[in-house]
């Protein structure tokens, strides 16, 4: 019987659509109106008065009249808001702060108000009412989904800090939530085995047609631990319990167990499954999973190749678009490839082409991008971020109506992210120097680059000591690299403590190979005055210029 939630999505979805293909269809239009409200509505905060926002009657006046802006431009503002002071960026206070890492290893914090939200939210139903047109059944069970913790701390002024995703699933209607596998509790246990295995405990009983994450690499990571932990699992659904071998709270154990039933039919299913294939999968353990949703452009595509062998072969496999802290970008309306439609009603966008640089570069709208064309993109928020430097690039793949279909290619010059780290070649610099200092050490050269062990990122450094050290001492200092980068970039942390990054590792290089590969490099049309080399990478070539004397794993 179908839950009240699939039938008001199924009722609304046809008028959801129709209103998000009528901003598509005059895309300039939407792009100038909502740029007008954001200007009206934040026109006496400090940022407005600053900035003459009075006199602000179109884009062309806003880009003439507000810079480009980094975080850093911004962040005087934000400390301010985050110290209790009222409109600072926008009018309409903030209820979070999104964290995420910053360059210099201080945590951003990005503003999230009443109206941003509810843009976001918006645009999620756009999401979810394509796929229910085009799968009519596949809100016939639950949606299997991991988020992380709303609130991680309190600014001075007592707003929270932390996830958007965890605010936004413990803020949803009741009427929703009961398409969801799991309590929000779950996503608050600390320990990381513990709530891998709670949210999967808990799916594997259930009827579960729709798994939802960001990362596939997290995908793989849940069907690799379904695996591992089969049999307490099929224990605990036989009994109704949660296995005490995990460390969980008593509070949220008991609002766990109060979801939880003894299911004998449920574990001989299981059981069966298990024997069969050696371990559970979820092939297995979901048979009506009908859909994936998660990011399919950029760097992933090892991971979505791993997905047959632990999900059906012909599983529809979606995008959840363009998004980050930041902005939430695009929207895909297909099943094919890691494109989606540009999100006109939510951010006003701006771009400069890719080739485009310097700081004369023409600043373009949406009218002016063309197909296959690469592209920085530039967002304006309702939440306060103006003409915000994402440091992404991506690329226009068509048109839907009038506006552009774009699909995120990469992070701009010095950053890798494989699984969602975003890592900077300032913080990797950053991380060498303080364990270095911590063991008196010097470098002539460093290098990170970031490669693929089978399914999961690693990041191996390179390093030319100026003494070079034992293996043992090079492992001590592998050990604090890791753990200084993990203190500077928060999302190296918890993909690491969650196992979706390995340790890295430090590939030690003889004295004289830095120079010697700049003389090859010069020798092949370098000009060796102008001569720059980026200090992170995922070109694992770039790793095969050097000699290595031996290499160590933090692990």
């Amino acid at each position: 019987m179908a839950s009240f939630a699939e039938l008001l999505l199924k009722r609304t979805g046809l008028g959801t659509l129709k209103g998000f293909y009528e901003h598509c269809r005059k895309p300039m239009e939407t792009q100038q109106k909502l740029l007008q409200d954001i200007i009206r509505n934040n026109m006496d905060t400090a940022y407005g008065k600053k900035h003459n926002f009075n006199q602000i009657n179109s884009i062309s006046d806003f880009q003439k009249k507000v810079p480009v802006q980094t975080y850093e431009d911004l962040q005087p503002y934000i400390d301010a808001a985050l110290n209790g002071e009222s409109n600072q960026l926008t009018a309409q206070a903030p209820v979070l702060y999104a964290t995420t890492s910053g360059t210099t290893g201080i945590p951003k914090y990005i503003p999230v108000n009443k109206d941003s939200k509810n843009s976001k939210s918006q645009l999620m139903r756009v999401w979810l009412s394509k796929i229910v047109q085009d799968h009519p059944s596949v809100l016939s069970g639950r949606i299997f989904t991991m988020v992380s913790p709303e609130v991680e701390g309190y600014s001075p002024a007592g707003t929270p800090w932390g996830s958007e995703s965890g605010h936004g699933y413990r803020s949803m209607p009741k009427m929703m939530q009961v398409l969801y596998s799991a309590p929000y509790e779950v996503f608050e246990i600390k320990d990381y085995d513990a709530k891998y295995y709670s949210m999967l405990r808990i799916g594997a009983g259930q009827d579960v047609t729709i798994l939802y994450t960001v990362n596939p690499s997290t995908v793989l990571l849940l069907a690799q631990r379904l695996g591992e932990y089969s049999e307490p699992i099929i224990r605990d659904i036989h009994d109704g319990t949660l296995s005490k071998q995990f460390d969980i709270s008593a509070e949220i154990r008991a609002i766990i167990q109060k979801g939880l039933k003894p299911d004998p039919k449920q574990a001989k299913r299981l059981e069966k499954a298990a024997a069969q294939d050696g371990k559970l999968l979820p092939k297995n353990v979901w048979p009506n999973m009908q859909m994936i949703g998660c990011w399919k452009g950029g760097s992933v595509g090892m991971y979505l190749k791993k997905f047959p062998q632990y999900y059906p072969e012909d599983i529809a496999i979606r995008d959840i678009g363009y998004f980050s802290s930041e902005n939430r970008g695009s929207v895909p309306l297909s099943d094919r490839g890691a494109s989606g439609v540009l999100a006109v009603p939510t951010n006003l966008y701006e771009f400069s082409h890719v080739d485009d640089t310097g700081d004369d570069r023409k600043m373009l709208t949406i009218d002016q991008l063309e197909e296959e064309e690469e592209y920085y993109i530039y967002v304006t928020t309702e939440a306060g971020l103006y003409r915000y430097e994402m440091n992404d690039i991506i690329k226009v793949h068509a048109f839907f109506e009038n506006t552009p279909i774009i699909r995120f290619i990469q992070k701009g010059k010095g950053m890798v992210s494989f699984t969602g780290e975003k890592l900077a070649e300032v913080q990797v610099i950053k991380s060498v120097e303080q364990a270095l200092e911590s063991i008196s050490g010097q470098y002539e050269f460093i290098a990170a680059v970031g490669e693929v062990i089978d399914t999961t990122p690693q990041y191996k450094f390179l390093i030319e000591f100026e003494k070079p050290p034992t293996k043992e001492d090079a492992r001590r200092f592998a050990k604090e690299i890791d753990y200084r980068l993990g203190i500077i970039n928060i999302e190296y942390s918890a993909k690491r403590v969650s196992g979706r990054i390995l340790p890295c590792v430090l590939a030690a290089i003889p004295g004289g190979e830095f120079n010697k590969y700049r003389k090859r490099m010069v020798d092949k049309g370098r000009l060796d005055g102008q001569f720059k080399i980026l200090r992170l990478t995922k070109d694992t070539s770039f790793g095969d210029e050097f000699k290595i004397d031996f290499t160590v794993s933090a692990k």
